[in-house]
């Protein structure tokens, strides 16, 4: 990896001891294996910066921590020196066996580290809660029924699904005391943490960017000179 962009340096200062967020940044994205050549897919370069930077930029107010494993914990250590936390669980054990590993506060945020969000991001809610958004379905994605603001239903992916849905956005707010996790691994947050929880859910009027193919990460690639020069102001290299 190369020496770590500007725009690090300016936003880490930025970031407040505020509520903890572990950014989950261990997918080895063998979608886009031919671009990261076994880089961790989150430090894929965009614009001559990491896609994780941008990500960071985006999250000011929140005490971060990087979650990797052993694969990839070379990879992210040089954060530490820009003050962010990581936490290395050692081996991979799925997008939610960090939580039988790691000394969580009574509340925090999981995101995924692979996704940019563009518009609201407001993420204020005092229950643990899934953040959805209103999206069009196809027969690749799963989404959720509720009402009144509580999940009911996890609708897995469906080969008839169409129409507007609410679809998880990987971004979760979590109070450990509602938490019922197993004691064995591998774990899923999609199977084995969220179906046993009384979650609430927030819709919020977001784009993402999720760059997990080349072409949804060439999508990003693209919007990001389109900003707002308020955006650009906050994103930009000097």
């Amino acid at each position: 990896m190369n020496s770590l962009p500007n725009i690090l340096s300016m936003i880490v200062t930025e970031l407040s001891q505020g509520i903890k967020l572990y950014l989950l940044v261990g997918g080895r994205g063998t979608r886009l294996a031919s671009i990261t050549k076994g880089m961790p897919k989150p430090l894929v370069d965009v614009h001559d910066n990491p896609f994780l930077d941008y990500v960071i930029n985006n999250l000011k107010g929140f005490d971060i921590t990087l979650v990797c494993s052993n694969l990839n914990y070379g990879y992210f250590r040089q954060y530490k020196d820009f003050g962010i936390d990581i936490f290395n669980e050692g081996e991979p054990s799925g997008t939610a066996g960090f939580l039988c590993k790691v000394k969580a506060p009574e509340s925090f945020y999981v995101m995924n580290g692979d996704t940019f969000f563009s518009g609201d991001l407001n993420l204020d809610c005092d229950t643990s809660t899934l953040f959805v958004a209103e999206e069009n379905v196809t027969h690749d994605v799963g989404y959720i029924k509720g009402k009144n603001g509580k999940v009911e239903e996890f609708v897995e992916k469906n080969p008839e699904a169409s129409g507007r849905e609410l679809v998880s956005l990987g971004i979760y707010k979590f109070y450990r005391k509602d938490l019922n996790i197993p004691m064995r691994l591998p774990l899923s947050m999609e199977y084995d943490i969220l179906p046993g929880m009384d979650l609430s859910y927030k819709v919020l009027d977001t784009e993402r960017f999720d760059i997990g193919t080349p072409e949804r990460l060439e999508r990003f690639k693209k919007w990001l000179p389109s900003t707002s020069s308020e955006q650009k102001e906050i994103l930009a290299v000097d």
